[in-house]
C-alpha cells in the first residue's frame, strides 16, 4: 500500500467539479491577501521574519512673505513644519540636514510668485551648501506674465547624499526689481528617504 502527500492545492477526484474551481479561487485569493498583509504589516512567525520599513522625511513651509531681488539667488527660510521624523530641519532655517544613516532622498519644493508689473523668467533650484549639486537635483525656469501671480514647482530625482549635508530651496528671477514668494500652503519644501 503506498501514500501520497498531498498538498493544500492537490486537487482530489473525489472533489466534485462544481467545488473545484471554487476551491481553487478561495486558495488563490487567501494566497495575495497574506502577500498583502506581509508587505504593509510588521510580523514574525518562526523562520519568517518582516518588518514594514517607516516614512522617513519632511514638510515644510512659511507664514511669511519672502522678497526675492533681481537675480539674487534667495535661499527660502522655512518657520512651519508639517512634519520631520528625523530632524531633517530643526527650527526656523534654509534648509534640511541629512542624519546619519540615510544616503537616499528624493526633494520637492513649490512657491507662489507674486503679482509684479515686470514679466521676466523665474527660477527655483535645489543647492547643496553653494554648489549646484548633487547630481540629479530639482531645477525648474519659468516665463512669467506681469500681471498674475505664479505657481512654480521642482521634483528631484533620488538622489546620493551624506550625514551632514545641507539642501536649500532656492529662487530667482529677472524681472529687474524685488518681487516675492508668497507664504501659504502653495509654499513649501519636503524631503523623503528613499532605501
Amino acid at each position: 500500500m503506498t501514500y501520497s502527500n498531498p498538498t493544500c492545492l492537490e486537487i482530489k477526484p473525489s472533489i466534485p467539479a462544481s467545488l473545484r474551481r471554487s476551491f481553487l479561487i478561495f486558495s488563490l485569493a487567501a494566497a495575495i491577501s497574506v502577500m498583502q498583509w506581509s508587505a504593509t504589516t510588521a510580523f514574525s512567525l518562526p523562520g519568517l521574519t518582516s518588518i514594514a520599513s517607516a516614512f522617513q522625511g519632511a514638510l515644510v513651509g512659511t507664514n511669511t512673505n519672502q522678497s526675492v531681488g533681481n537675480l539674487s539667488d534667495t535661499a527660502i527660510w522655512w518657520n512651519i513644519e508639517a512634519y520631520d521624523t528625523n530632524s531633517f530641519h530643526g527650527g526656523s532655517n534654509n534648509y534640511f540636514t541629512i542624519p546619519a544613516g540615510v544616503f537616499k532622498v528624493r526633494v520637492s519644493g513649490s512657491v507662489l510668485w507674486s503679482d509684479n508689473t515686470n514679466s521676466g523668467s523665474r527660477y527655483l533650484y535645489t543647492k547643496t551648501g553653494g554648489a549646484f549639486a548633487p547630481q540629479g537635483r530639482a531645477l525648474s525656469a519659468n516665463t512669467k506674465t506681469g500681471a498674475f501671480v505664479m505657481g512654480q514647482s521642482v521634483h528631484s530625482a533620488v538622489m546620493n547624499v551624506f550625514p551632514g549635508q545641507q539642501i536649500r530651496l532656492h529662487a530667482d528671477q529677472t524681472s529687474g526689481t524685488t518681487t516675492s514668494v508668497i507664504a501659504g500652503n502653495n509654499t513649501w519644501f519636503a524631503i523623503e528617504v528613499l532605501p
